[in-house]
């Protein structure tokens, strides 16, 4: 117990920690710091069903309760591309957009059951609906941004076989031609 109390801990600390960093470089908003805590417990949680073990079962809960509070937090915030709406429009969105963070923290309700009874399929089941979910709610409310890339590192440089042959190697005979196979 004191250590799933530990590892609650440090990454309550390293989720802080990467918020203040990320807020010192101005690079994301707070729904999106939100949204990329989600997805780290998503992928961690996904990666740790695939073999399962009841011992673990609190780190699983634990990963699930981080996903359910972050979604908690992103509920309070407003998404970028509401701004881009018309003024009579952006109530709307946002009122659905809360609605859509009621329906995944309802869904993540269902995980944190399913594993606190040790359901890994059920659990497995419903990592899979809210990945749906996530999908649907990006292609509704995340703002469409141009990424660019930046290219300052060199290509890397493919290799090439040499067709010179080394000094005292003999070089490998043909293998025989494959026989037709027998006609019955």
């Amino acid at each position: 117990m004191l250590s799933v109390m530990i590892k609650t801990a440090l990454r309550t600390l390293f989720c802080l920690a990467s918020f203040a960093l990320l807020s010192a470089q101005g690079a994301d908003t707070p729904l999106e710091v939100s949204m990329k805590h989600i997805a780290k417990a998503y992928h961690q949680l996904t990666l740790d069903l695939k073999a399962p073990q009841d011992a673990s079962k609190a780190d699983y809960v634990a990963l699930a309760t981080t996903m359910k509070t972050e979604a908690q937090t992103a509920r309070g915030l407003v998404p970028k591309k509401a701004a881009e709406l018309p003024a009579d429009q952006q109530a709307t969105m946002v009122t659905d957009y809360q609605k859509s963070i009621d329906d995944f923290s309802a869904a993540i309700d269902v995980l944190i059951g399913d594993l606190q009874a040790s359901q890994w399929d059920a659990a497995n089941k419903q990592l899979a609906t809210l990945k749906m979910q996530e999908d649907d709610g990006h292609k509704k409310f995340r703002k469409e941004e141009k990424k660019t890339v930046s290219h300052t590192l060199p290509a890397p440089e493919t290799p090439t076989l040499s067709t010179t042959p080394v000094q005292g190697a003999s070089s490998p005979e043909p293998a025989p031609p494959a026989s037709p196979p027998a006609m019955q």
